[in-house]
């Protein structure tokens, strides 16, 4: 029976959340150049903040 302070692994919601804020902006009739805009820049900010939590 595992205890309930084992470590568990660390699960990525980040593409949900990239995936769901882009269907919203979809959903809210962006233009398809600002739906690009906003998931580039969405996956650049998670690619910095992964990168740094790595050291």
């Amino acid at each position: 029976m595992p205890t309930s302070n084992s470590p568990q692994p660390q699960r990525r919601t980040w593409p949900y959340a990239v995936t769901a804020v882009t269907v919203l902006a979809i959903q809210q009739g962006w233009e398809a150049q600002q739906v690009i805009t906003l998931a580039v820049s969405l996956l650049v900010l998670i690619a910095l903040i992964t990168s740094t939590g790595q050291k």
